[in-house]
């Protein structure tokens, strides 16, 4: 790890076994804080029994339940799936996240009209050749592991690429980037949200990358300091 590293040098460069320990110990965490996006007022201690199988003393509505339980799932998927920056493998992602809750999962968006903060904005609809080389670009020009995580996280976000869950996609990817290289995990603390919201509302307005990666590298990616 190098404490002093700046923005787009990655953090951290753990070892496998180390990352394999951040990802399983922090399982629950990670998928509170993808759940935090969408369902911001669940409480951990309901969403931990209900992945330990448990039984919840508070009725969590059905698709909070189905996408917590895609989210364990797709969460393990990254833990253990082999490395793939390409378009097949975010797909797959995004099907997992959205088994049961959506329609089209793993497909790119066929809508022109998308929920952006709040507002209907029309956006192109993403093209499977132009995704693709967007896709490979990236990967040639973001050399850094954790820069290029973060790119393809902005990336997604602003394409819109897929029908449903976009933002949860987003960090998954950027996570089973980072988790390929040793770069930690990309987790928003439940105090980090109204920060991480203003960030996202500048992001959508401006369509510029930069305030949201370096805020998101600054604040948001942490590595074995948070083991027990």
């Amino acid at each position: 790890m190098d404490a002093k590293a700046n923005y787009p040098q990655g953090h951290y460069h753990i070892s496998y076994f180390e990352q394999q320990q951040l990802l399983i110990r922090n399982q629950t965490n990670l998928v509170a804080a993808l759940l935090r996006l969408t369902s911001p007022t669940v409480p951990f201690n309901q969403l931990n029994t209900l992945l330990k199988g448990g039984v919840t003393n508070r009725r969590l509505d059905d698709a909070t339940v189905q996408l917590a339980l895609n989210l364990r799932t797709a969460v393990a998927f990254i833990t253990s799936s082999p490395q793939g920056f390409d378009l097949l493998t975010f797909s797959h992602i995004n099907d997992l996240v959205t088994e049961g809750i959506g329609l089209g999962g793993g497909e790119l968006r066929k809508l022109g009209h998308v929920i952006v903060a709040d507002q209907q904005v029309d956006l192109p609809l993403p093209q499977q050749e132009a995704v693709e080389r967007d896709i490979l670009n990236i990967r040639l020009t973001h050399s850094d592991y954790t820069d290029r995580a973060l790119q393809i996280l902005a990336y997604i976000i602003r394409k819109q690429l897929f029908n449903e869950e976009n933002l949860v996609t987003a960090m998954l990817v950027a996570n089973q980037v980072l988790s390929k290289r040793g770069g930690g995990l990309l987790m928003v603390s439940q105090t980090q949200l109204a920060a991480f919201d203003r960030q996202l509302l500048g992001f959508y307005h401006t369509g510029e990358a930069d305030a949201l990666c370096h805020w998101l590298y600054d604040d948001a990616i942490v590595g074995p300091e948070i083991l027990p």
